[in-house]
């Protein structure tokens, strides 16, 4: 029987290009009833009743709203894509457009699922082809929550892993669309790609007065003031230059908002991204010693820290199996190594439990930039059979090493 590297090289990509109608009339599904991490069922249901036409053994309600899919048997190699949006009004002037107000697939997330079921339509034609069928199988996890973490901080590949979505699995691939590359282009780095991310919100309590005897208060805007002024020292003056760390105040706001009152707290909230996972405890300790000011000034604080997820570390070997998948469907001058990024993904989780592979797609339509989590973002979805046929070829690359 044939293996998968007896495939003709353009064989994955000749079946996406003959599923991209398909793939793009799903995503524009997806993207125009976008839902907020930890509500996807809709778009649950729709990957799931996609994903049993093609004859795939779907399980629905991984990981709360998740979905995984089979194909074949043990070894089993994994895909993933994850499905959930964000609270962004679109731009009306996108190539497609949310139907629903203040919810946005501003990620491209609806382009990772597309690209997944896309793999899928691929991997289907091609197991049911007795000259082509691989040895081993293919598992999709289609994954809810990336954007944001439960009550207990956790997102969606925690859960997911908890629901036993990796069990089996000899390895992953994902991908991110990126709108400042290329369509036909993709990223491929080994070991580091992106930071860790935490988050932590600070509560500042003074206590309120009438705005006209601020004397007879201790006004908490003032304090929040001095504090996000001596946070700012933190990244620049507390670590070394050499270690590189983003720490960002994302929000601030006061209990009262009235020209004639003295507010009695104020509530900050940030993230902080690193590479070193020794900057985590170092930046913690660092925010509470600054924001530790308030307190001769006779003010006080509380705050919570949150270790989102870990830095997205490649696996060698799975991005070497990438590489390949990348010359045979784009060619061989289809790959660029990026420099490392202060994005999260909590892609990372699988990444610390399998050998994992993540991917940069190539998005970049024409015109100003559309850049992720903004309400112009945008993709070319000439890219969508592209990521398809990368996932599929990996998949198949990777069975016939494990076949070996």
């Amino acid at each position: 029987m044939p293996s998968a590297q007896s495939l003709e090289p353009a064989t994955t990509l000749a079946l996406a290009q003959k599923f991209a109608e398909r793939t793009v009339q799903l995503r524009r599904a997806i993207h125009e009833h976008p839902e907020l991490s930890f509500h996807e069922s809709k778009t649950a249901e729709l990957v799931a009743r996609t994903m049993t036409e093609l004859g795939y053994r779907v399980k629905a309600g991984v990981g709360a709203t998740g979905v995984t899919a089979e194909i074949g048997e043990a070894p089993f190699i994994g895909i993933r894509a994850d499905m959930d949006a964000l609270p962004i009004d679109e731009d009306p002037g996108n190539t497609c457009v949310s139907k629903v107000k203040g919810v946005m697939h501003a990620c491209g997330h609806d382009a990772h699922t597309a690209c997944g079921l896309g793999a899928a339509m691929i991997l289907k034609e091609i197991f049911q082809d007795p000259a082509k069928k691989p040895k081993g199988g293919v598992r999709f996890l289609f994954q809810p929550a990336e954007e944001q973490t439960n009550a207990d901080g956790k997102s969606g590949a925690t859960l997911m892993m908890q629901d036993g979505a990796i069990e089996g699995l000899s390895g992953l691939f994902g991908l991110h669309v990126f709108p400042q590359v290329p369509v036909g282009v993709v990223g491929l780095r080994s070991g580091a790609m992106l930071a860790a991310c935490d988050t932590f919100e600070i509560k500042i309590k003074g206590k309120g007065c009438h705005g006209g005897y601020p004397q007879e208060g201790v006004d908490a805007v003032v304090l929040a003031s001095q504090v996000v002024q001596t946070i700012q020292t933190i990244v620049s003056r507390r670590k070394s230059a050499l270690s590189p760390a983003v720490l960002t105040l994302g929000g601030i706001k006061s209990s009262t908002y009235r020209p004639n009152i003295v507010s009695d707290e104020v509530d900050i909230c940030g993230t902080v991204r690193y590479f070193d996972p020794a900057l985590s405890d170092m930046i913690k300790a660092e925010l509470s010693r600054a924001v530790s000011i308030v307190e001769p000034m006779g003010g006080s604080f509380e705050m919570t820290y949150i270790n989102e997820n870990p830095a997205l570390i490649n696996d060698p070997a799975m991005v070497a199996i990438a590489s390949k998948a990348a010359d045979r469907v784009l060619g061989d001058k289809a790959v660029f190594e990026p420099t490392l990024q202060m994005g999260a993904e909590d892609f990372s989780f699988y990444c610390e439990k399998i050998k994992s592979c993540f991917i940069v797609l190539g998005v970049e339509m024409e015109g100003p930039s559309r850049a992720i989590h903004t309400p112009q973002f945008d993709i070319d979805e000439r890219a969508l059979p592209l990521g398809a046929a990368m996932l599929a070829e990996c998949a198949l690359l990777a069975l016939e090493d494990l076949a070996k």
